[in-house]
């Protein structure tokens, strides 16, 4: 026998917070998904929508939506988009709002990385959506870049514990290979 603790939940953690945003009543709308998956080499993403969601109308009604990955300093506003429903307070003056190709996938001018999507499918779960959208571009501060590449450390994001003691964490130091 191995001496291993058993869980319920899906210990694949931590992950990027990430902000999706879509127009709903022709206003911005941001919400925290914990569970985002890129696949088909990166061309695609995936995540689970509870149907319940304010940002679901939107999803469905435009077939477009945006990720966002905030970084650390945006801890405070993220958390209030991952609390507060778009019901009941206007998301949309919560950052700095802007477009790329896709006029309803609205992007946060402050998160390092944005990326737009049009949605391919809708998957039913019950009580969730599956969505899949097709990376339409993605952009990245410049700030963020090491030899024009991407690098995560200078993106500071805000990595989460889905399976475990689900709080906010911060990426740790590169693993070299020797």
């Amino acid at each position: 026998m191995i001496n291993k603790t058993e869980f319920e939940e899906n210990l694949l953690s931590p992950l990027p917070v990430v902000l999706v945003g879509a127009m709903v009543n022709d206003k911005p709308n941001y919400l925290v998904i914990g569970y985002m998956t890129p696949f088909n080499f990166g061309k695609h993403i995936f995540f689970s929508l509870y149907k319940k969601r304010y940002t679901r109308i939107g999803i469905h009604e435009n077939k477009t939506f945006s990720v966002n990955i905030p970084s650390e300093e945006l801890l405070e506003k993220t958390n209030i988009c991952g609390s507060k429903s778009g019901r009941d307070i206007d998301k949309s003056t919560l950052f700095d709002n802007f477009y790329g190709e896709l006029e309803t996938a609205p992007m946060i001018s402050e998160c390092p990385i944005n990326i737009e999507c049009e949605v391919t499918e809708i998957l039913d779960y019950d009580l969730n959506d599956g969505i899949i959208g097709r990376v339409v571009k993605s952009y990245a501060d410049p700030s963020c870049l090491t030899e024009d590449k991407l690098d995560f450390r200078k993106v500071h994001p805000i990595i989460w514990a889905t399976g475990g003691d689900f709080n906010y964490y911060r990426l740790g130091d590169r693993l070299e290979i020797k």
